[in-house]
This record gives structure tokens, sequence and C-alpha cells, in this order.
């Protein structure tokens, strides 16, 4: 047996060389940061990202194909012949050009590595001629703070290129650490002061999620509505014209609510926050009850599929025994900003310590649990069954936005279409939606109405912005608030022992525009439990 050590060692060795020359080569993503050339009279925007973010850039092609579809700009043309090189070492580009006008746009994914950071990318696009016209990239807001700071510190040779920030939503940067300093936190939006953001903040989720929640009679906390109140207001096709019963009984005690953020993850400490200033100040108006919180902190969100941490654990068995803990009859909030599987942990734990903890509690959130975690995926991903806390959160665009008749004809290939029937599996809309909004806002930038040539560098792509009509972003640079936010409601269906629920659960699709109120615009059932008298449409 010890004379087989050496061959083993050997093998070892050349299986780690191997693996070196592998990574070196670029097998596995761009070694070095290398930019390509852009041809005289284009320009490029440098889209930075991890090799492993496949999914992600074929959802932005899909988005930016879909974008031809679009009455503004006209004659959009997008190229994606590049969009998926076979070789793994090649740069996958996207062209865009319009009817008309000289030059054409490239969007090019460089691929961040350990030796190809985003500030190795930076760099090396600042000593290219030309520098590009923009960069997308930070998909998460630490990765925001860290290429905005990093093309801040950067002494571009000419015109600064626009960062565009596509999901990082985080208003303030590490906000915890500031305050404990004695200093105003910083907001990720100024890092860099050619930033642009598409999606909302954290800020604004919450003011879109705390508003509707306290609007819908069925949601809002307190006492409980009944179900025929729900079924006037969906007939009703609004929820604002309720009046508020608390009002009529005088002045409302304040309500215990709980809020759970996992330290690990600086956007759910930051939207935390957010969520309890947003809800205290919905409370406070006249009538309305006010929210007490109560806070719970968990150091780390790895966990089992269905079994939370200890820490998870102890903060669910606390919130279960808190002396205001909602009675019979009585509805609170319980604040869940992360991502799916911790606060399928946590809010599963809740309803297996407290089967009333379904009728009692209202779980919120940010943009962290996808759509698709709920109706595509839901079945493991999020059982509905075994999670039956009504849930309310948040999405940038409409994620059931499939293509109906009398809509613009898609590209071939690139079509969205709806389920034919309730619990048909569909990848929800909302990430490709987004970027074809994206694709947008930048080429009506880049190809300016009254021109015909590609603009020609990143100061009249500022200019640009400015001037866009509808306004798209704030002074700031964030996206201007009721310009299109959504908010997603996943509402269990009570089981009732000795018959056949359908469906599972309803998710219903709510956005706001200025001066009008809250409107539901979807509901889709969400079948998991399968039984032959299983049927029902969506609207």
């Amino acid at each position: 047996m010890q004379r087989r050590w050496p061959l083993v060692a050997g093998v070892l060795v050349l299986g780690l060389v191997g693996a070196v020359v592998l990574v070196r080569s670029g097998w596995f993503g761009a070694s070095v940061a290398e930019p390509r050339p852009v041809p005289d009279g284009d320009q490029e925007i440098a889209w930075l990202h991890i090799p492993t973010s496949g999914d992600s850039w074929e959802n932005f092609v899909w988005g930016m194909k879909r974008a031809e579809m679009s009455a503004a700009p006209t004659g959009l043309r997008v190229d994606d012949s590049g969009a998926f090189p076979s070789s793994t070492t090649a740069v996958p580009e996207i062209v865009l050009s319009r009817d008309g006008f000289a030059g054409k746009l490239r969007v090019r994914w460089y691929k961040v590595t350990n030796d190809a950071p985003n500030a190795a990318w930076v760099k090396a696009l600042a000593a290219r001629n030309p520098t590009p016209l923009a960069i997308i990239g930070g998909w998460s807001s630490d990765r925001a703070r860290e290429l905005a700071e990093a093309m801040a510190s950067t002494a571009w040779p000419g015109q600064k290129p626009l960062l565009l920030l596509a999901t990082a939503t985080a208003d303030s940067v590490d906000p915890e650490e500031n305050s404990a300093n004695g200093n105003t936190p910083s907001k990720l939006i100024e890092l860099y002061d050619r930033s642009y953001r598409f999606c909302f903040t954290n800020k604004q989720m919450a003011d879109a999620v705390s508003a509707f929640v306290f609007a819908d009679p069925t949601l809002r906390p307190g006492p409980a509505v009944p179900p025929e109140l729900r079924a006037a207001a969906g007939a009703a096709g609004s929820i604002w014209g309720f009046p508020w019963f608390a009002e009529m009984a005088g002045k409302p005690q304040p309500i215990q609510a709980f809020a759970v953020e996992w330290m690990d993850d600086p956007y759910s400490k930051d939207l935390s926050q957010q969520l309890r200033e947003a809800f205290a100040k919905q409370g406070g108006r006249p009538g309305r009850p006010q929210l007490e919180f109560a806070a719970f902190r968990v150091p780390f969100s790895a966990g089992r599929f269905a079994r939370p941490n200890p820490f998870e654990a102890r903060i669910v068995d606390d919130i279960l025994a808190h002396p205001k803990f909602p009675q019979r009859g009585d509805r609170t909030v319980v604040v869940i900003p992360t991502v799916t599987a911790p606060a399928r942990r946590v809010l599963g734990s809740l309803a297996q310590g407290n089967p009333g903890a379904a009728w009692r509690l209202v779980a919120v959130t940010g943009d962290g649990i996808p759509v698709n975690a709920l109706f595509r995926d839901g079945e493991f991903a999020w059982p509905v069954r075994a999670v039956p806390i009504p849930l309310v959160l948040f999405t940038h665009t409409d994620p059931c936005d499939w293509d109906e008749p009398g809509d613009p004809r898609p590209p071939q290939g690139y079509e969205l279409r709806p389920p034919v029937k309730p619990g048909e599996v569909k990848n929800s809309t909302e990430d490709i939606q987004l970027f074809t909004l994206l694709t947008r806002v930048v080429a009506r930038g880049a190809f300016a109405e009254g021109t015909d040539r590609l603009i020609a560098g990143p100061d009249q792509l500022v200019e640009q912005f400015r001037t866009l009509t509808p306004a798209v972003f704030e002074s700031s640079g964030n996206r201007i608030s009721r310009s299109g936010e959504h908010v997603v409601v996943l509402r269990p269906t009570p089981r009732i022992e000795g018959t056949v629920t359908f469906p599972d659960a309803v998710l219903e699709v709510w956005t706001q525009k200025p001066d009008e109120g809250w409107k539901r615009i979807h509901s889709c059932p969400v079948v998991q439990t399968m039984h032959p008298d299983n049927r029902g449409a969506g609207e």
C-alpha cells in the first residue's frame, strides 16, 4: 500500500498543474483584464460579471433583443450573433444599431475573476483608447460599492464612463458601521458621480411595500378583516376606498411587529432599517396603528433546506414566546429582508411552532426572493403548505408580463409565452423586462433624436439622460419613484381537513402609478398539490 503513495502524489501534482494551466489559459474565464479594441465610430459598454453568470447574461440578451419591439427608439436593431460564442475564452458581444444612424454600440461581457477583479478591469478599460461609454455591473450592493469605488479612484484620461446599476438596491453603504463611528452613512449612488440606477432602492421598495400593506384590509396590521371584505375589495377593483375602522374606534393601541436581519448580508441590514422606518411612518398617520418593532439579528445565513440554523431557531422561539405576539383575531408584520432559503426556514418554523401564525403574521420583504422561487420553482423552493404565511415582496417590473394577443410581435425565438393552464411552469419576466427597459433608455440616449450618428462619448450620454422625456432618473441618478414599482402578494389558501383545496395559493401582482391607487393587474393560481379535481384559471 505504501508503494502506491508516490504514484498517487504524482497524479495529484499533475492534476494540480493541469488545473492551473486551464485557469491561466482562460478556460474558466479571463485570467487577465484585456478589453477588446473598439472600431472607429463605435462605442462600447462593458458588462462586468463573474464567469458563472451565464443565466444572467442570457436574460440580459433576451431583454436587449426584445427592445426591438419598443416604439422608442424606432428602428433599433440588436445583433445577437456573437452573444453566445462556442469558445469559453471568447468575449460575448451584442451589437446595437439604429436605422439611419452611423456607428454601432457594442455591449461586451468581460468576466470578473480572482485574477481579473473589477478594479483590474476598470484600470484596463481606462488605459484603452477609447474608454467605454458606460460600465454595467455591481449586481449586488456590495459588488456595486466595490465597482463604484474603483471607478471613482481611477484617473480616466478623458470623459468618465457612466456606471449603470441594474440590480444593486442599497441606499446606504454599511449604515451600521458608519453610525457606530459617528459618521453619516455614504449613499451608494454618490460613491461615483456618474452612477445611474435602473432598479429601485431599498427605501423605494420599503415605501411601496409598507404603503400597500396598510392599504389592503386583509394584510393591514390590527384586527383581522373577514374574507367577505376581501371579496368586496376585489370586486371594487381597488383597495383604497375602504375606511379605517381604527379611526371610528378612536386612537388605536400600538401593535408589536417583528424584524429579522442577517448580519452577514449588508443588503439585509439596510433593507431591514428601511422597512422598519417605512412601516413606522405609515403607522404614524392619524388613525393608524403605530408599530413597535422587536429586532432580531442572525450572525450568519447558512443553514439546511428547511431546518433553521441554531440562531434562527432561537429567534423563532423568541418571537413565538414574545408577550405581545398577536392573539387570535389580530395580525402584525414580520420583516424578512433576505433571500429565499433563510426566509423559507424562518417562516416555515414560525408556522410549525404556532399553526395560528398563518393567520396572525404577514411577511414582508424586498426583492431578495424572486417570483420564480414562488411560482416556477415553488414546489421545492417555497412549498406553500409548509410555509403558509402570506408573503408580500417587491419587483422592479411586472413579473407576469407574458406576451398576449395584440402585443407587438416579439423577435423570433424571444417570445414570452404565458402559462396555458394552472400550475404550468413558466419563468418570471421580471429580469428580462428590466433589461429591456435598460436597453431602451440607453438606446434613446446613445442614438439621440435629431441626429444621424451614435453619440461621441459619455458626456453626451449624461446630457441625454438628463433630458429624457418622460424622465427616468432623479437628479441623484436614482430611478424616479412611482415609475414602475410592483408589489407581489403570495396568498396561501386555507386547507380544510377532508377536502381538496385548489389552488394551493394565489399569486397577485399589483402596481401603482402617480396620483392613482394600487391596482391588481394579475392573479395567478399556484398549484403544488396535484389532484384530479384541481381545476381553475388565472386572470
